[in-house]
């Protein structure tokens, strides 16, 4: 039962004048098209609530809500120290370094939020006022432009408007990078706010960029559902899968034939899922280098089968997985992660032996190769002195290759 304020009834500007009091400074915003000037007011904190759909904080939010809590029944204090705790956990470093320039030159950059208290920009330095708050007392105020959806703004418009801001306002994007991959997925895919184009063009990044970020999104979708976690994203963020999906995107670009691609998939979705390497990253590059890359990859694939279909039944057979049924599963297939690493081990070393093998072959393929880019009729052209450096050489070849 809610006790506090809710959201739908907080009405920002309706309190100006009153609470909220105007301030001299202005702040250009590029909205539906045309960049306008918009007035800059001074808020009371306990009229505002964090942006749960912040991409700062989405797999944290999406874990609070995979624990079975109802956010839209929180009340306004409960819901916003949840979220505080988020933003906190997401990035102490910059958090701290915000709070310590808004305690000795106040807020430099004015915010942005909704008509209804929501804050679209500046859920860092909102926290830094609460905490101030509470540590220093005294009347705090966030400066913010207000905006009023009633006004003609849809979804896309404010999301528009946040992806402008963090990505193009000369500042940092410290999203996780999960988290960015989430807010790439839902923007696109689920939500359908934007086109590739038009993402890429809201974040000043080329299209081509973005629909990579796409492919791996869509990479971490599937592994997720792999391991029976479809929808947790924060599971993808605690396992730092950032790095091995950008390998395995690498990997998986190169199979042209859709069910070469899925067998190669499911193996690397297993070796992830079952690597005693703590360099998860490393451990993924190695198998596409030197195992899906060699002559031994067809032998790799079929030895792996068994062991794919065990570990895809034993996260299908759980109810729910996160970490802690992650190393549930680990520990019962103890013995089945054994025999993955040595198979892994195994064909990585035969590739390598063969490559050691090779590497006289290869010298003489080069050998040959610079051969073949002597002209003779140079050869025909030379002097006395160089013809004769040019026959020692050759004859050196000679005794070289009767040698081998």
């Amino acid at each position: 039962m809610r006790t506090e304020q809710s959201i739908e009834t907080i009405n920002l500007r309706g309190r100006i004048g009153h609470d909220i009091m105007k301030t001299d400074q202005k702040r250009k915003l590029a909205l539906k098209g045309e960049v306008k000037s918009f007035d800059v007011y001074k808020i009371p904190l306990d009229l505002l609530l964090y942006n749960k759909r912040n991409g700062r904080i989405i797999s944290w939010m999406n874990k609070l809500e995979s624990e079975g809590v109802v956010v839209d029944e929180l009340s306004k204090d409960e819901y916003n120290e949840k979220v505080e705790t988020m933003i906190v956990d997401s990035n102490r470093t910059a958090l701290e370094k915000t709070k310590k320039n808004i305690k000795a030159l106040g807020q430099i950059h004015p915010g942005v939020v909704l008509n209804n208290g929501t804050v679209i920009d500046g859920n860092r330095r909102f926290t830094c006022l609460r905490q101030l708050k509470r540590e220093d007392g005294g009347d705090l105020f966030f400066e913010a432009v207000i905006l009023d959806p009633e006004e003609g703004l849809t979804d896309a418009d404010i999301k528009r408007l946040e992806l402008r801001i963090q990505h193009g306002e000369e500042r940092p994007v410290d999203y996780n990078a999960i988290d960015n991959l989430v807010d790439v997925y839902n923007d696109i895919r689920i939500n359908r706010y934007f086109t590739t184009k038009e993402y890429a063009a809201n974040i000043g990044k080329k299209e081509s960029d973005v629909k990579k970020m796409l492919e791996k999104a869509d990479l971490m979708v599937e592994y997720l559902k792999f391991i029976n976690a479809e929808g947790r994203f924060y599971v993808a963020r605690e396992l730092e899968l950032d790095g091995p999906l950008q390998e395995m995107t690498g990997i998986l670009r190169k199979e042209k034939d859709e069910e070469d691609r899925i067998r190669v998939q499911d193996a690397l979705f297993t070796a992830l899922s079952t690597s005693k390497d703590r360099d998860l990253t490393r451990y993924i590059r190695k198998i596409g280098k030197d195992i899906l890359g060699s002559k031994n990859r067809e032998e790799f694939l079929e030895e792996f089968e068994d062991i794919v279909d065990d570990v895809h039944d034993a996260f299908q057979e759980r109810e729910t997985v996160d970490i802690s049924t992650i190393r549930e599963v680990n520990k019962d297939l103890e013995q089945v992660r054994s025999e993955a690493s040595y198979i892994v081990s195994r064909r990585a070393e035969e590739t390598a032996i063969t490559r050691a093998q090779m590497k006289p072959v290869d010298a003489l393929n080069t050998s040959l190769k610079a051969l073949e880019n002597i002209d003779t009729e140079q050869v025909s052209r030379m002097d006395a002195h160089t013809k004769g450096e040019f026959d020692r050489l050759v004859n050196l070849l000679r005794e070289r290759l009767d040698s081998l």
